[in-house]
C-alpha cells in the first residue's frame, strides 16, 4: 500500500495518542474480520478492507485485505470527485448561474450548477422549485421589461454529450433520478415531478411539477383495481405517456428525467414569465452570450449562487449522482477551459489525485458518480483520499457532507450500534457492488475506513457495518 507522510492541521480532530496493546487489538480485529469473511454471502466474492488511523506521521495501518485491488466503487466514486472539488474550489465556492437582457432578448448562462431547482434544497428553503425564475421575473417587472422576445440558453460550459455511454442503458433505467442527463444548466434535477390523477369527471391526467409545455402527457393507461402506473418515454423525447392502471389520484410525486436539461430550463423559465404577466413572443433556443450578444451589449439581470457545501451534501449525504457528475465536468473545464467533459474532468482527478501521492495504477473513473461498472478504485486509495482530506482548510465542511447513520443513505445502517454517534461515512451501491468508506472518531483517535465488496450474494451492509462495529469495540 502507498503511503505517505501527512502533516495533521486540522484544528478539530483530537490529538492521536499511543496506546498500550495496540497490537493485542490488531491480532484481535484480524481474527473476527477473518470470522466475518468466511460468510456465506462472500462466497465467490472479491472483498478490499483497509483500515487505518491517522498517526503523528500519517497514516498507520491496523488492517489490510486486498488493500490494492482495484473494485467497482459504487457510490464511493463521489468521493474522489468531492474531495477534489473541494480540494479545488475551497469550501467557501459558489456555482453562479446568470441572467443577461440582451436587447429584447434573454440569456440564461449556466455555471454547471447541478442544484438549481433542487426539489430537496428548494423544500429545505421553504421554496417551490421554481422560486429563482419567479425571482427573476419579479426583477425584471422593475426594471421595466414587460415583454420579451426570445430567451437564449448558454449552457456551452459543459459539452452537450449529456448522457455517459458508460453508464447501465436500458432505456427504462434512463428515465431514473440516477441516470439523468448531465448539462451545463440544469433544473430541479433535471426531472419533472409527476402524479396520476382522477379528474372531477372521471378522466385521467397527470399534475406536473414544475408545470410545462416542455414534457406534453399522453394518457395510455386506465382505471383499474390497483394502482400500477408508470411515465414513460423513448430516449432522446420529451413525449411523455401514463402507462398501467390507476385507482386514485395522489399527492405522491414521482419523479421522470427529461432529455436536454438546458432546454428544459428555458422552456420552465418561459413558462413562469408568462405566468407572472411577461409574455414571451419568440422561442427557447440555444445560444452562447457571446453570440447572442453580437447587436447589444449584454446586461446583467439577476445571479443565481449555489454554495458548494450544498452541492458536497447532496452528493455525500444523498448519493445525487447529477451533483457529482457535474462537478466532475466543472473540474474538467476549470483545468482546460473547454467545455467540461467526462473526459477531461475525469483527467483533472487523476491529476489531483497524482499531485497528493496516489498511485494512479489503482484508480479508474470513466465518470463522477460510480455509476459505471467500468470505474474500479482500491480501497487504500479511498483511506489515502480522505486522509488528505483532513489536512485541507475547512476540513471539517467535507467531512460533514458525508453521512451520518440514521440519516440520508445510510438512515438504515448501524441501528442499535454503539458505533453510530462517531462515524461520517459514504456507501456506494449499483449491481454487483456493495461499499463504505468513512471516518470513525473515538477517544481523541481518528480512524479512516473502506470496505468494498464486488460480486457478493444478497445484502451485505450489514456485513460492512459489522467490520466496522469491531473497529470501534476493539479500539474503544
Amino acid at each position: 500500500m502507498y503511503r505517505r507522510s501527512i502533516a495533521l492541521v486540522v484544528g478539530f480532530l483530537f490529538i492521536v495518542v499511543g496506546l498500550s496493546g495496540q497490537g493485542l487489538r490488531a491480532n484481535t480485529l484480524s481474527r473476527q474480520i477473518a470470522v466475518l469473511l468466511g460468510s456465506p454471502q462472500l462466497r465467490g466474492s472479491q472483498v478490499g478492507i483497509c483500515l487505518a488511523e491517522m498517526g503523528p506521521t500519517g497514516i498507520e495501518p491496523i488492517y489490510e485485505h486486498n488493500a490494492d485491488l482495484p473494485l467497482m466503487p459504487g457510490s464511493n466514486g463521489k468521493l474522489l470527485t468531492t474531495s477534489t472539488a473541494f480540494a479545488k474550489l475551497g469550501a467557501r465556492a459558489v456555482i453562479k448561474t446568470r441572467l443577461y437582457r440582451v436587447g429584447h432578448s434573454l440569456v440564461i448562462v449556466g455555471g454547471g450548477d447541478p442544484a438549481l431547482g433542487d426539489p430537496v434544497l428548494c423544500q429545505r428553503a421553504g421554496w417551490k422549485v421554481t422560486q429563482v425564475f419567479h425571482d427573476w421575473a419579479a426583477q425584471l417587472k422593475k426594471l421595466g421589461i414587460s415583454s420579451v422576445h426570445n430567451i437564449y440558453i448558454d449552457d456551452s460550459i459543459f459539452n452537450h454529450h449529456l448522457f455517459n455511454n458508460k453508464w447501465p442503458t436500458p432505456a427504462s433505467q434512463r428515465l431514473d433520478w440516477y441516470e439523468a442527463e448531465v448539462g451545463g444548466l440544469n433544473f430541479a434535477m433535471n426531472c419533472v415531478q409527476w402524479a396520476p390523477q382522477i379528474n372531477a369527471n372521471g378522466a385521467l391526467g397527470v399534475s406536473l411539477i414544475p408545470a410545462t409545455s416542455y414534457t406534453p402527457v399522453s394518457i395510455d393507461a386506465q382505471r383499474g383495481p390497483s394502482q400500477s402506473v408508470w411515465l414513460w418515454r423513448p430516449p432522446g423525447t420529451n413525449d411523455l405517456s401514463l402507462r398501467g392502471t390507476v385507482n386514485s389520484s395522489t399527492n405522491y410525486y414521482m419523479q421522470v428525467t427529461i432529455h436536454d436539461p438546458g432546454l428544459y430550463t428555458g422552456a420552465v423559465f418561459r413558462h413562469v414569465l408568462r405566468e407572472s404577466g411577461i409574455p414571451v413572443a419568440g422561442h427557447v433556443i440555444r445560444k452562447t452570450l457571446a453570440k447572442a450578444a453580437s447587436d447589444a451589449s449584454p446586461r446583467l439581470v439577476a445571479v443565481y449562487q449555489t454554495p458548494l457545501v450544498d452541492i458536497l451534501h447532496r452528493a455525500n449525504t444523498d448519493s445525487i449522482n447529477l451533483m457529482a457528475e457535474c462537478l466532475c465536468k466543472l473540474l474538467g473545464h476549470l483545468a482546460t477551459g473547454q467545455p467540461g467533459s467526462w473526459s477531461n474532468g475525469d483527467a483533472a482527478i487523476m491529476a489531483y489525485l497524482k499531485s497528493i501521492g496516489i498511485n494512479l495504477q489503482l484508480v479508474h473513473m470513466v465518470d463522477g458518480s460510480g455509476l459505471s461498472h467500468h470505474d474500479h478504485i482500491a480501497p487504500s486509495v479511498l483511506v489515502e483520499v480522505l486522509a488528505h482530506d483532513l489536512t485541507l482548510r475547512h476540513a471539517r465542511v467535507f467531512v460533514d457532507s458525508l453521512c451520518r447513520p440514521g440519516h440520508g443513505t445510510l438512515i438504515y445502517r448501524f441501528r442499535g450500534s454503539p458505533a453510530a454517534a462517531h462515524i461520517r461515512a459514504k456507501d456506494g451501491h449499483i449491481t454487483g457492488a456493495s461499499t463504505l468508506s468513512g471516518y470513525l472518531w473515538d477517544h481523541h483517535r481518528t480512524f479512516i475506513f473502506s470496505v468494498m465488496v464486488n460480486h457478493y450474494i444478497g445484502n451485505v451492509n450489514g456485513w460492512e457495518d459489522k467490520v466496522i462495529d469491531d473497529l470501534y469495540r476493539d479500539y474503544h
